[in-house]
Order: C-alpha cells, then sequence, then structure tokens
C-alpha cells in the first residue's frame, strides 16, 4: 500500500457525519441581519424627480379638442321655435388645421392659443366687423383630444393610455399608467425605461431618479403610437459556485420562490463524491455590506435549508471542509490505483 493511500486512510475518521464547523453562523442577531438583508428595494426620489420636471404652462388647443363658446344672442342662429330661447352655447371642433367655425364669422384659428387667447381671438374676429358692441366671448373644453400612448412592464396599469395633448410626456404617460409598480407600499424603481417611437426608431434609455443614487433623469416628450417599455429594478438571478455539478448564475423568474435545496438542485446537485455538509449564503444589505450566512445541508440540517428561503442576488457557495476535500482525495487515489491495476492487467 503506498503512502498517499495510508494517509488518506488516516483520514477517515473525518468523513463520518457533519461535524460542527468554525464558520457556522449561530449568532441569533447576525442570522436576523441576514434575513433581514436580500434583493435591495430601489425608492424612487420623487423630490429629485419633481425638481427636474418642467413647470406645465397653460393649455394650448390643438386639433381634435371640442370645445363650447359662448357669447350673445345675437351671436347664434334663433331656433325655427319662437317660444324657445335662442341658443347661447354654439359646440366647435378645431379642425386638422386649428381652426374653429364661429357663427357670423366662419373659421378662425385658434389652434396653439390658450383659452384666454382664444376668446379675445373670437371677439376681434366679430367686433367690429359683424357686431356693433364689444361681445364677451366664453370658451371652455368640453373634450380633449386624446393622443394614444401605450405604457408596459412594471407600472401599476400597463396598457393604452389616453393623454391630454398638455400631457405627451414620458412623466404624463407614467402618471396615467398609475405610477411605477409598488412591492410592499414601496415604489420599486425602474432599471431602465426605454421609448420605441411610432415609426419603429429607439429612443434612449432613461432612468428614473433613485434614492441614494446620482442617477440624471431629463422627461422626454412622446407621440401619438410610441411605446414606452418599463423594466422592472431587481435583481433577477442567483449564483451558486463551488462543489455542485454545473456552477454558475441561473435565472429567478418573479412568480417563484426557491429554497436553499431547491436552488443547489437547479446548479445540478452536490458534488456526490465530496458530499459537502455546508452551503454559505452570501447577500448584501441595505447599506451594500456583504452578510453571509452558513447552513448545514445534511442530517437534521435539511430541514432548515429546505426552510430557507433564496432571493434574487444571492451567492450560494459550497466550500471544502476536511472531510470533504478527504472524501474527494480518497476518491482520486482510488481513481489513480484502479487505473493503474487496469493498465497493469493489460499489459
Amino acid at each position: 500500500m503506498s503512502a498517499r493511500v495510508r494517509a488518506a486512510l488516516a483520514l477517515l475518521p473525518l468523513l463520518c457525519g457533519c461535524g460542527a464547523p468554525q464558520y457556522f453562523l449561530a449568532d441569533a442577531d447576525a442570522l436576523h441581519a441576514f434575513e433581514a438583508a436580500g434583493p435591495i428595494v430601489p425608492e424612487l426620489d420623487r423630490a429629485a424627480l419633481m425638481r427636474l420636471l418642467p413647470v406645465p404652462g397653460p393649455y394650448r388647443l390643438g386639433a381634435g379638442d371640442l370645445l363650447e363658446i359662448r357669447g350673445p344672442r345675437a351671436l347664434f342662429p334663433r331656433t325655427d321655435e319662437v317660444h324657445l330661447p335662442p341658443s347661447e352655447v354654439q359646440p366647435a371642433r378645431v379642425d386638422g388645421d386649428g381652426a374653429v367655425q364661429v357663427p357670423l364669422c366662419g373659421a378662425v384659428q385658434l389652434g396653439g392659443r390658450t383659452v384666454l387667447e382664444a376668446e379675445a381671438t373670437i371677439a376681434a374676429a366679430l367686433f367690429p366687423k359683424y357686431l356693433v358692441a364689444q361681445p364677451s366671448i366664453v370658451v371652455r373644453v368640453v373634450e380633449f383630444a386624446a393622443v394614444p400612448v401605450t405604457v408596459l412592464g412594471a407600472v401599476e396599469r400597463p396598457g393604452i393610455q389616453e393623454l391630454r395633448r398638455d400631457q405627451v410626456t414620458l412623466f404624463g404617460a407614467l402618471t396615467a399608467a398609475g405610477g411605477i409598480l409598488k412591492s410592499n407600499n414601496l415604489v420599486v424603481g425602474a432599471r431602465r425605461i426605454r421609448i420605441r417611437r411610432a415609426d419603429g426608431a429607439t429612443g434612449a434609455d432613461v432612468v428614473l431618479p433613485v434614492k441614494g443614487l446620482n442617477v440624471p433623469f431629463a422627461d422626454a416628450p412622446l407621440q401619438a403610437g410610441d411605446t414606452v417599455e418599463v423594466e422592472r429594478y431587481e435583481p433577477d438571478t442567483f449564483t451558486v459556485i463551488g462543489l455542485v455539478q454545473k456552477p454558475g448564475a441561473y435565472e429567478y423568474p418573479p412568480e417563484v420562490t426557491y429554497n436553499l435545496m431547491q436552488a443547489l438542485a437547479i446548479a445540478g446537485g452536490l458534488d456526490m463524491i465530496a458530499d459537502p455538509p455546508y452551503a454559505t449564503v452570501f447577500r448584501k444589505d441595505a447599506g451594500g455590506q456583504i452578510v453571509p450566512a452558513t447552513f448545514t445541508i445534511c442530517g437534521n440540517g435539511l430541514v432548515e435549508a429546505s426552510g430557507l428561503r433564496i432571493k434574487p442576488g444571492d451567492v450560494i457557495v459550497i466550500e471544502h471542509t476536511p472531510a470533504s476535500w478527504t472524501r474527494s482525495l480518497l476518491a482520486q487515489i482510488v481513481h489513480i490505483q484502479f487505473g493503474f491495476f487496469v493498465d497493469q492487467r493489460g499489459n
């Protein structure tokens, strides 16, 4: 028997049982901190957002708006019924050229004007050419022309949003869609907001301001038919490295929850020869500090491991212990010895 085989056999007592490693996290406060850590949910910085948004001015009329024009009785034609009072209100829709048909004077250009400017423009068109006295004109928008914009992804009410002409911006679309999606009453940040134009072009990605992050933001104008895609900000993978069959990063779908043993199974399961007894999980807390915890994955520890929820962004490390290292070494020695024996028999 070779010296390497005798040395490996001398370590066989280490192969029995899980043992009690020095790095096992048993402190209750530390374990509570570990459970409280994990995926950091960014919060929308509303104060920064409001500082950056332009202050909206008065609404300006445009094509498709339905107006209600109120004026003196002389401005409107009388009804056929003598006993009915003459109408003092005239509905009018702004056409594609920005014009509105007004009794007596015909088409009046109101597109791009505020309501107050529209009233003054109509009065100037009527007096003194058609009326002997300065008329009192009142204009009211009874139906705003709707501009359709589609908002998809991490918003409260995804779908087609009908926006007013003065609200056809990125912020207006997000507001109409109910805002960025909330989770446990916290506003979830957006990793990426992408604007796809109606003509098929893709605009630059936009990120909303998040508390604690110096992210520049600027509102962006939209057009009819544009699509706004809001990608939710959350870690969407977990990583398993070490003594597993298929180490690597794995997708963590938002609609499922994995425990520690399920995560290890997704990574192909443990190295059966090494049979490691412990798994260490690393995750970040709200302050960006790495918080580790080590759990038994054999014997009675399987119950705790099966109840441990793995969070998106976690890194699971399966390291060697003296026992697992000895098992691997012994397996390699046996493999080498067996290969040598077969080779000698073949010769």
